[in-house]
């Protein structure tokens, strides 16, 4: 579900690397990283989100802050999320 929304995404580019896979614009604004019982979700944005979902917020440059968050099941992708990941995709291209 997560991966068929963010491929609507114009001109972006779906790089597959050891440990995650990487979505791409400009730059990366989404990395979706595999674990046994669930995926750590990481993206960018420019500006910083405190709370949960969102389990950790890291200044990335002096503009853009990377979030952190964990799925553990498909119901747990929503409308809020796919919205950060919209912007993330729009801060980044």
């Amino acid at each position: 579900m997560l991966q068929d929304e963010v491929t609507k995404f114009e001109g972006i580019k779906i790089n597959p690397v050891k440990n995650a896979i990487l979505f791409t614009a400009k730059s990366h604004f989404l990395a979706v990283k595999p674990k046994k019982a669930w995926l750590d979700i990481e993206f960018v944005l420019d500006k910083k989100i405190e709370g949960f979902p969102i389990h950790k917020s890291v200044q990335a440059t002096k503009t853009k802050w990377a979030h952190f968050m964990r799925l553990e099941s498909t119901e747990e992708v929503d409308k809020q999320l796919l919205l950060w990941i919209r912007k993330a995709y729009v801060v980044c291209k």
